[in-house]
């Protein structure tokens, strides 16, 4: 029985960290996350994710540039811009968790 409750947890820690950090070492923290998570999601459906197949992934669905792409835009402000940051990080996170967990539910049939 599939199970998205792995992106619903990377989503809140990941955000947590990346929307706290400061500018320049918030787009990297968000892109080990989502890295994180891929690989979590893989483990689900019994597929063996490295790091650069996770990087693949992410950025074959654009998740990588549209997260740095918003976090660009709100640093401005920084920070007072952290809580912000953090709904985004959450957004951007469980978007692209959502989007993984699909390509692998399709391609590699029920979770185990």
């Amino acid at each position: 029985m599939p199970n998205r409750d792995i992106i619903h947890a990377i989503a809140a820690a990941g955000a947590a960290t990346a929307g706290a950090l400061p500018v320049g070492v918030d787009v990297a923290a968000l892109m080990a996350e989502e890295v994180t998570m891929v690989i979590q999601i893989g483990k689900e459906f019994g597929v063996s994710v490295d790091k650069t197949m996770a990087k693949g992934i992410l950025t074959a669905c654009g998740c990588s540039v549209v997260g740095s792409a918003i976090f660009a835009a709100v640093n401005v402000g920084y920070p007072f811009t952290i809580p912000a940051k953090i709904a985004i990080a959450a957004g951007v996170i469980e978007t692209a968790g959502n989007l993984v967990y699909d390509y692998f539910e399709e391609n590699y049939g029920q979770s185990f």
